[in-house]
């Protein structure tokens, strides 16, 4: 029974990585039909809030940042002017990390998703669908067509990629949904056939932050090697950067001595965090960093710049963040 269900994991496995070389391959014939040089995309229509330009705690220039998007429409406009801003810059390979809409607002995909991976798969593949479609080009007005291929072969595990194909080989691109470390090879097959199309990768499964084995990886020797065994991401991290990954486009989102705050980072700036002390309230430039800002970072700048604890019970007065029923 044992030896039985091995053989089938084993055959899925074999199964799922045929189908995402069939998609290499679909790649690679098209890039060598295609006899056209590659030119970047011109920057997408710009979203209509303007950016805010505000000097940054860390230098004495200003620098201009995203501010937080307000919905779902708004986030994909910025995401697809981060993508065409990369590509004028020579940057084809991304990495995006996006919130995901729930009712009328946009979330972080943490554990409040009861559902888990799946759930958010359900949500995060349109999202991923729509973001190729806006950064894609569309030929004597003949929009690209789109294709997803699921990537895991048990169909638990929330992967897939998109791909959008023009009638310009050229103009192609690629997207994969949630991918985790145990598709790099598929990855990596796909960005050798891509050439200069883009090749993105949305929300990836490995955690952005760093935890203890994200650090012990990083060290040399038996170490390292320990550190990357039990799941450190230092190894992943290498092998994306070889590849030409860069980060494009980032919005992460927690709570902070009660106020929500926001982390933005769009090419090519630098992080920016904002704070949003109601729900109706715009959210408010804290500082700007050149690394990802730390929890006890913006905490530290919060007190530092006045603003104030609130406490659970504010937050379900008018103007809070849960709003009251009058």
């Amino acid at each position: 029974g044992n030896y039985s269900m091995a053989m089938l994991s084993r055959m899925m496995a074999w199964c799922c990585l045929g189908q995402c070389l069939a998609l290499s391959l679909d790649i690679g014939a098209r890039t060598a039909a295609s006899a056209m040089v590659f030119s970047p995309t011109a920057a997408v229509t710009q979203s209509n809030r303007a950016r805010m330009t505000i000097a940054s705690l860390a230098a004495t220039t200003s620098d201009t940042f995203v501010s937080p998007p307000r919905d779902r429409e708004e986030m994909l406009a910025q995401a697809a002017e981060a993508v065409a801003r990369a590509r004028v810059d020579g940057i084809t390979r991304g990495v995006l990390r996006l919130l995901l809409p729930r009712g009328n607002a946009i979330v972080p995909p943490d554990e409040s998703w009861e559902g888990g991976i799946m759930q958010l798969f359900s949500v995060c593949s349109p999202l991923v669908k729509d973001l190729l479609r806006k950064i894609s080009v569309s030929t004597a007005g003949v929009p690209p067509s789109l294709r997803e291929q699921r990537l895991d072969a048990s169909g638990v595990d929330g992967e897939s990629v998109w791909m959008a194909q023009s009638s310009k080989p050229s103009e192609d691109g690629v997207a994969f949904v949630q991918p985790s470390a145990e598709v790099l090879d598929s990855i990596e097959q796909v960005c050798a056939n891509a050439g200069e199309r883009p090749v993105l990768m949305v929300n990836p499964q490995w955690r952005e932050g760093d935890d203890p084995l994200d650090a012990l990886s990083r060290q040399g020797g038996l170490v390292g090697a320990l550190g990357c065994f039990l799941g450190g991401k230092a190894a992943t991290e290498r092998r994306l950067a070889e590849l030409g990954f860069r980060p494009v486009y980032t919005l992460a989102q927690f709570s902070c001595r009660g106020s929500n705050v926001v982390l933005t980072r769009s090419y090519p700036s630098d992080w920016a965090v904002f704070v949003e002390q109601g729900s109706e309230d715009e959210p408010e430039f804290l500082f700007s960093a050149t690394e990802r800002p730390t929890y006890q970072s913006v905490e530290e700048q919060l007190v530092e710049q006045g603003v104030p604890f609130r406490f659970a019970s504010e937050l379900f007065t008018p103007g809070g963040i849960v709003p009251s029923d009058d």
